[in-house]
């Protein structure tokens, strides 16, 4: 964001003129301010579609993205009009943040409104100007969330959490990077659901697209595992709008015609699966997960010996959660993505196990074996995915 510093300095001076209760003092919420808490919608999987210059060629093309399975795009606030109409939401973002910090009190009642991208990915130094920039948002809208994105390679995550107090935890690691400490995949994982925990707010990740499909799921389902409820891509060029040299759409046979990257369709496939799951994973509160693996990576952990249930299986780990009236759930995911996998588990208790089918949205009971001592589930993954199940009573 090129004007990120201009910016900057006159939103501070905007936030001096928030109201008493919140955004006073270095960022902080006045003593006793009830501070607003933000829940996603939906499980949201942003995307950057190319808008042509015409109106309704931009309809047409929200029209096509929502197609897809997405439910949001990256846009600015001249887009917010035609993708209303076509059933997204926008992560608005702008060049000049307090054009957007101007438009949020007539924003905040849209529910076209995702939240405002302020910035990527900036070391300690921001945050104390990030707090005020969020602080004057809360003020102007208080039910959509600022946006920042952490570099979790950084590791100043956790001083950001406190110092600017988001309403949302955004962040990327591009754990199939070899650059980029792909050892320290699931303890980021990890560290974000737990500080994510401790502050009361969800989780946004932010996932590597130059990737083939069996990566870019596994990244969706190895996150969600962990809690994550929103997704957004880099590279984020997904859905294509043919066009001429001024960026007007070319039409062929009177249309315009638009497509997805290969990497937009490995993650529209994964979108439709959300759009069974997504209800259920919403309500739900990540516990714990464990792998299966001989050598555990770095801030992985195994099942405890007296857990009620023992997963076993070359690569798989289990997402374990609760809803608000404690029913079990699990997520078990094959994070290796070079073959199909068998999972075991090995129930301790006299459980029922069902699964939520991805294209009917209906629950659908497992065969689970009874043995001597006890129950037995094994449940075949491809390359790279995960299912949803929910725990009963077993009759």
């Amino acid at each position: 964001m090129g004007c990120w510093h201009a910016s900057l300095c006159l939103l501070l001076l905007l936030a001096s003129l928030v109201p008493a209760g919140r955004g006073e003092g270095k960022g902080e919420p006045a003593e006793g301010a009830k501070r607003p808490k933000y829940r996603f919608p939906e499980i949201m999987v942003i995307v950057y579609a190319d808008f042509p210059n015409e109106p309704e060629h931009q309809l047409a093309l929200a029209r096509y993205t929502a197609s897809k399975g997405f439910n949001c795009v990256e846009a600015e606030m001249d887009k917010l009009d035609v993708c209303r109409t076509a059933g997204l939401m926008v992560r608005l973002g702008s060049n000049d943040i307090n054009k957007m910090l101007q438009a949020a009190p007539k924003l905040k009642d849209d529910p076209a409104v995702l939240g405002y991208f302020i910035s990527d990915r900036r070391t300690r130094s921001a945050f104390p100007g990030f707090a005020q920039i969020a602080r004057a948002f809360e003020a102007a809208d208080p039910n959509h969330p600022t946006l920042f994105i952490n570099r979790a390679e950084y590791n100043q995550f956790p001083e950001f959490a406190e110092v600017v107090k988001p309403m949302v935890l955004d962040y990327y690691h591009y754990h199939w990077w070899h650059k980029n400490h792909p050892e320290r995949y699931y303890l980021y994982l990890r560290m974000f659901r737990d500080l994510a925990a401790k502050h009361g707010i969800p989780q946004m990740r932010c996932l590597g697209s130059n990737n083939p499909p069996e990566k870019i799921r596994q990244s969706m389902y190895v996150a969600l595992a962990y809690g994550v409820q929103a997704f957004h891509f880099w590279p984020p060029w997904f859905v294509t709008c043919k066009m001429d040299k001024d960026r007007n759409a070319a039409l062929e046979d009177g249309k315009p015609v638009f497509g997805l990257s290969d990497a937009g369709k490995a993650v529209s496939e994964v979108a439709f699966e959300l759009k069974a799951i997504g209800p259920v994973l919403l309500g739900l509160t990540n516990q714990a997960v464990y792998h299966t693996d001989a050598t555990l990576p770095m801030g992985a952990e195994k099942a405890p010996a007296d857990l009620w249930f023992q997963p076993e299986g070359e690569s798989f780990l289990v997402g374990v959660f609760h809803d608000e009236q404690k029913n079990r759930y699990l997520m078990p995911v094959n994070h290796g993505v070079d073959k199909p996998r068998e999972l075991t588990l090995r129930l301790r208790e006299n459980v029922a196990l069902e699964l939520l089918d991805r294209k009917s949205a209906k629950w659908r009971p497992l065969d689970v074996e009874q043995g001597d001592a006890q129950r037995v589930l094994r449940l075949n993954l491809a390359p790279g995915d995960g299912e949803l199940l929910r725990v009963k009573q077993a009759r």
